[in-house]
């Protein structure tokens, strides 16, 4: 059994879970879908490239319900892009846009320097600033911060999760994040992904996952998150899910966990999007709700 490197999985059984594209064959087009999807969100109300750090990547993009309507006290829906913490970006992450806007909410694409560009534990900590920004500044943009939802998908699922964890008490009292979040296909522990080959460009330490899984950490926020994962995620995907799912009923968080019937890893997300998928409506849900778990 020596050459076992995580559970039972051997080097190249582990490398197979957390390759993605590998187990999705058509994800090229998939991503290509939800970029074209998002050009054709360009059109729609809102504000484009608002500048929360240092450079034009920590910026975001904000659509809005096109009036007639109230544009003061929406809700707000946050999405934080997948990508192995290495690429996509806010100009691919507005493919839900419309479907939101539509509802009467704001949505917001988060853009952040990822982990080709800066080091894993600078990522993690821009991504937070990044998100108590829209906390503290989303009332002046239409926004109700109170009811902020934050969505993320495989990656950006992890970096939601770091949210959750992270201290706020510091926010202004209008700033009381969050309505909700949902987790996306995503990962609890960051352990495995240290053990295989995506560690080759992360370079996680041993410190760095206990730091920054979930599961070896405490959450901060007290909202309801939503767990699900692809029916066609790999079985490591699917346990993250579980294990995250389990985590936070144990703490009185979790709100549901399923897994969606027929989609993969990358076409899951492209359910947020349509209005009458369980994912949608969960978000939607959380977003109308005043954020009590």
């Amino acid at each position: 059994m020596s050459d076992r490197v995580f559970a039972d999985y051997n080097q190249a059984e582990l490398d197979a879970q957390y390759d993605n594209q590998r187990a999705c064959p058509d994800f090229a087009g998939i991503l290509e879908r939800a970029a074209q999807l998002s050009q054709g969100a360009a059109g729609l109300a809102g504000e484009r490239d608002v500048r929360w750090g240092d450079d034009a990547r920590e910026s975001l993009d904000i659509y809005r319900p096109a009036a007639p309507g109230p544009l003061a006290g929406l809700p707000v829906v946050v999405y934080v892009h997948g990508g192995g913490w290495l690429i996509l970006d806010k100009s691919s992450s507005a493919f839900a846009a419309p479907a939101f806007t539509e509802a009467g909410c704001l949505f917001v694409a988060l853009g952040f320097h990822t982990a080709q560009s800066v080091d894993f534990s600078t990522m993690v900590e821009r991504v937070r600033h990044g998100i108590g920004w829209i906390a503290q500044n989303i009332h002046r943009h239409g926004g109700d911060p109170a009811r902020i939802v934050l969505v993320g998908h495989s990656s950006g699922t992890h970096l939601v999760t770091q949210c959750l964890m992270h201290d706020w008490t510091t926010l202004a009292p209008r700033a009381r994040p969050f309505a909700g979040a949902v987790l996306v296909s995503g990962l609890g522990d960051l352990e495995p992904v240290r053990l295989s080959y995506r560690n080759t460009r992360l370079k996680l330490t041993q410190p760095d996952v206990a730091r920054y899984s979930l599961l070896a950490s405490e959450v901060s926020a007290s909202c309801p998150v939503d767990v699900l994962a692809a029916q066609d995620d790999t079985q490591e995907f699917q346990r993250q899910a579980a294990d995250m799912a389990s985590y936070l009923h144990a703490r009185g968080l979790l709100r549901q966990h399923y897994v969606v019937p027929g989609k993969n890893h990358f076409d899951v997300i492209l359910d947020l999007a349509d209005p009458g998928s369980r994912l949608f409506q969960g978000v939607h849900s959380l977003a109308s709700s005043q954020g009590q778990p």
